[in-house]
Parts: structure tokens; sequence; C-alpha cells
């Protein structure tokens, strides 16, 4: 019953942070945020670095977000695809300073979280590569850990506005994946795929 509970306090606060950010959240908020008050808060977390702890480890840091059955299903191309379309719906309700309120006020938390990205990005796309080349949508001299490896600095350096690469408002614009994803696909795809992925995108743009 007390794991269940918490398991729904740090759901709950998830999306409070995701909302709202970091700093501006207190624990008074939390409490009245869940329902219960600050007295059986702290029988869960010794305070709000540890709730934030908790939160981005349970909450942020869970493969199933971006791993299914349903994605597991997919071709490499149609796994890109499947994760810009979560990266549109994280966009609508993530708020932008979140990362931000990490690195300034919980910075062990921060790195955690970054590591944690690193790892994902690299696996994953070393996964899709390989699928690709097995499916004959991408090249197949192609160095898969290489590409991996190019995503992985790709996504971490660009997409961060502390870098200077794209401003704040860029990155929190899903063109920039799309495009970055066009470039992507023009130098990795057979002409079967790059066929392929255009057919999608199209798909998609008319979606829209």
């Amino acid at each position: 019953m007390a794991e269940e509970k918490k398991a729904y306090i740090l759901g709950q606060v998830g999306q409070l942070y995701m909302r709202h950010g970091i700093r501006s959240v207190t624990m008074d908020d939390v409490a009245a945020e869940v329902g219960v008050s600050k007295k059986t808060l702290y029988q869960f977390f010794k305070d709000k670095a540890d709730l934030v702890d908790q939160v981005v480890t349970d909450v942020f840091m869970r493969d199933e977000v971006f791993i299914c059955e349903e994605r597991e299903k997919l071709n490499a191309i149609d796994r890109f695809f499947w994760i810009r379309e979560h990266i549109v719906k994280m966009l609508k309700m993530v708020h932008n300073n979140l990362e931000y309120d990490l690195k300034k006020g919980y910075p062990k938390v921060y790195r955690k979280i970054i590591n944690y990205k690193r790892k994902w990005i690299y696996t994953d796309n070393l996964d899709i590569i390989e699928r690709g080349k097995r499916d004959g949508f991408f090249r197949k001299e192609l160095d898969s850990d290489f590409v991996a490896r190019l995503a992985v600095g790709r996504l971490l350096f660009v997409f961060n506005p502390d870098n200077e690469v794209f401003s704040n408002e860029e990155v929190r614009d899903i063109r920039l994946f799309d495009l970055m994803m066009d470039y992507h696909m023009h130098a990795i795809c057979t002409e079967t795929g790059l066929k392929y992925y255009k057919q999608q995108l199209n798909n998609v743009q008319n979606e829209n």
C-alpha cells in the first residue's frame, strides 16, 4: 500500500514538474497536488532534493517511456517517426526550464539523467541502424557504432540551448527535429529506404 502511494506521488509530481519546472514547485505545492499533508510527504522523502532525485529516476528515466511492444514491431524508419510523434507530445507538456532547473539546482541528478540519455540514445540508435541494414533500408557499409555515437553527440550537443547552436525556442520546435531527421536519413538510407522515408514523411505532413 505504501509503495503504491509512493508511486502515485512520484507520477503526479513528475507531471507537476513537467508543467511548471522544478524550482518554482514547493513541497507545499506537491502536498496540495497529491492530496496529502507535508508530514506524510516527508515519510516518503527526506527533502525536496530527495524527491527530485526519485522523480527523475522513477519517472523520467524509465525505459518504458520509449520502449513498448507496439514500437518494437516497427521497421527502422517507422521507429524514427514513432519517436517523432512522442517528441511532439512531450514538447507540448514539458516545461522548457526543466533541465535548466536540474542543472542549476541539482547537478548530481542532472548528470545522472544526461548519462542515462547518452546510454539510451546510443543503444537505441545502434539497434535501429542494425535493423535498417537487415531490412535493406540503410546502407550495408555503414559503421553502426560510429553512426550511433554521432547520434549521441548530435542530440546532446545540438539540442542543448546552453551550447548556443540553436536558441531555446528553436530547440522546442519540432521542425528542428524534422530537419535533423531529414539530414540523417539522406546520409544513411539506400534508394529503397529513402523512397520509403519520403512516403512516410509525406503521410505525416498531410496529417498536419
